[in-house]
């Protein structure tokens, strides 16, 4: 398996090759190293990496790995597939944003052919009681907006879409 992550901006290349239970085999470059794992915790691994011991602790949230190793913090970024394949990836394709759960439009905050950015709240969903903001999932520009504002939707509804 060919694995891939940045940290401090640069690109490093992994490849990982399970040779028995809890045993890999790590690549980088034209070095190899032995690698046995043992799981300490849900966060928490200690690494036999080519005889040497090391205890690592990974913390996750939406945009980034914290990992600790023996102590040592590292920021690893996580980028999604459209990122790694930048601009070279060709034109994006119109995004259908849906709903996962049923509820009720409370506001809708943009208009059809407004230009809309990443993360931005095109409008309001209330479900159980809570009002969600809707964002959107790229930069684009809206197209089609199905609900209006008071308007119940079920679960999968089209609630915009992104050019």
């Amino acid at each position: 398996m060919n694995v891939s992550f940045w940290l401090d901006g640069r690109e490093f290349s992994l490849n990982l090759t399970q040779t028995k239970t809890n045993d890999i085999r790590v690549s980088l470059g034209n070095k190899t190293y032995g690698v046995s794992v043992e799981f300490i915790g849900k966060e928490e691994i200690l690494l036999n990496i080519d005889g040497k011991i090391h205890n690592v602790m990974v913390e996750a949230n939406t945009t980034s790995y914290t990992v600790y190793v023996n102590g040592q913090c590292f920021q690893i970024e996580k980028k999604s597939a459209l990122q790694i394949l930048g601009p070279k990836a060709g034109k994006q394709r119109m995004a259908n944003v849906q709903t996962s759960m049923p509820g009720r439009i409370v506001k809708v905050l943009m208009n059809e052919g407004d230009e809309v950015e990443e993360g931005q709240a095109v409008m309001i969903l209330e479900a159980m009681k809570m009002q969600n903001e809707i964002k959107s999932p790229r930069s684009g520009r809206l197209g089609k907006i199905g609900p209006q504002a008071g308007d119940s939707v079920e679960t999968g509804a089209l609630l915009f879409t992104i050019n």
